[in-house]
């Protein structure tokens, strides 16, 4: 049996994926087969190795082609054949991309071997292409055409990141402080406003997260060569309205636990699934009601789908209208619990105190 190993880079796939085609014999037929794995032009043959099929269970190659030796035969006599597809599907991105590139290799080849027939019998190549071919299927891939799974990945997985900061460093801001003397001078300066002490401790945490802000989309956006396809002033503001919201969260979980390692061991289970219910990873439509509904009280889902649209889609803020209503409606919603959190605690601790 005769190995044939070879290591192929897909445009959308970050490593490479490496791929061996086993040959019970060598023949024409085969040999066009593997021209065909070759010169896709999804696929770019890097280097060919020599390799055995045991590299399978060790993780060095993710798929395989089998021809079996009455491949030719069969072909050749009019009778269907086998061509067996081994593929890893312990990560789907690979076995995604295997699969579709496969069925396609073998199509064409189908279609070649079609073609061929047809035409021996006294037919004009175009009559032969159209019988073989009678609907022509033309696919133009909008938004992300290469299928490039840094864009797809990257811009959600940054964002899901400066979300966790930006809340992690809201959580400890209030908490224990209430009771503290110097909670109560800033409420004596003023007049027993809560509005202008959150602004005044919020503030210099918003104008950090917005250099944050700044970073990701001017250098680590850059540097994955990740294309914003609207207006990169309109992506800012939605990313700083959401860094305020996120903020508000924060500062929620502050009001509400007096305890400020409580606190962040609460927001982080709360929100470390914020990333697997925000569609990316795995489509909404497609879990189950309950996880549906998680997913819609998590302000990343909507902010994501937003943000998608912008950098991706290249629309304008008129079809965000949803996103946005949902995220000022999580904004107005956290903000008035975090104020009647702290009058609570605040008249609790006066009482306590009277006492």
């Amino acid at each position: 049996m005769k190995f044939k190993k070879y290591i192929i880079a897909l445009p959308f796939v970050l490593a490479l994926i490496a791929l061996i085609v086993i040959a019970a014999q060598s023949s024409t037929s085969e040999e066009k087969i593997i021209t065909g794995i070759i010169e896709t032009t999804t696929v770019n043959v890097a280097s060919k190795i020599p390799g055995r099929k045991e590299e399978f269970l060790r993780g060095n190659i993710h798929g395989a082609f089998y021809f079996p030796s009455e491949l030719s035969r069969n072909i050749k006599s009019g009778k269907q054949s086998d061509v067996i597809m081994f593929i890893d599907a312990s990560n789907m991105l690979i076995s995604n991309s295997l699969l579709k590139d496969g069925a396609k290799i073998l199509k064409t080849v189908n279609a070649g071997i079609l073609l061929k027939k047809i035409k021996s019998i006294g037919m004009t190549e175009k009559q032969a292409i159209n019988l073989v071919n009678p609907i022509k299927v033309e696919s133009n891939i909008l938004y992300n055409p290469n299928y490039s799974y840094i864009t797809y990945l990257i811009p959600g997985l940054t964002t899901f990141i400066l979300m966790m900061i930006v809340i992690m460093g809201a959580v400890p801001i209030i908490n224990h402080k209430i009771t503290e003397s110097d909670f109560r001078n800033e409420l004596l300066l003023t007049n027993k406003k809560i509005f202008p002490i959150i602004i005044g401790k919020s503030i210099p945490h918003l104008l950090f997260h917005s250099a944050n802000a700044l970073i990701l989309v001017g250098i680590i956006f850059p540097i994955f060569n990740i294309r914003i396809k609207s207006s990169l002033f309109v992506l800012f503001i939605y990313l700083l309205y959401f860094i305020v919201i996120s903020f508000s969260f924060g500062l929620m979980f502050s009001s509400l636990i007096p305890k400020r390692l409580f606190a962040t061991e609460v927001a982080l289970f709360i929100l470390t699934p914020a990333f697997i219910y925000s569609g990316l990873t795995f489509p909404l439509w497609a879990m189950p009601q309950i996880h549906q509904s998680i997913a819609k009280l998590i302000p990343f889902t909507y902010f994501l789908s937003g943000f998608i649209k912008l950098y991706e889609m290249g629309t304008s803020l008129i079809y965000l209208k949803k996103e946005i209503l949902v995220l000022s409606t999580f904004l107005i919603a956290s903000f008035i619990i975090t104020v009647i959190s702290i009058k609570i605690r605040l008249k609790i601790h006066k009482e306590n105190s009277d006492e």
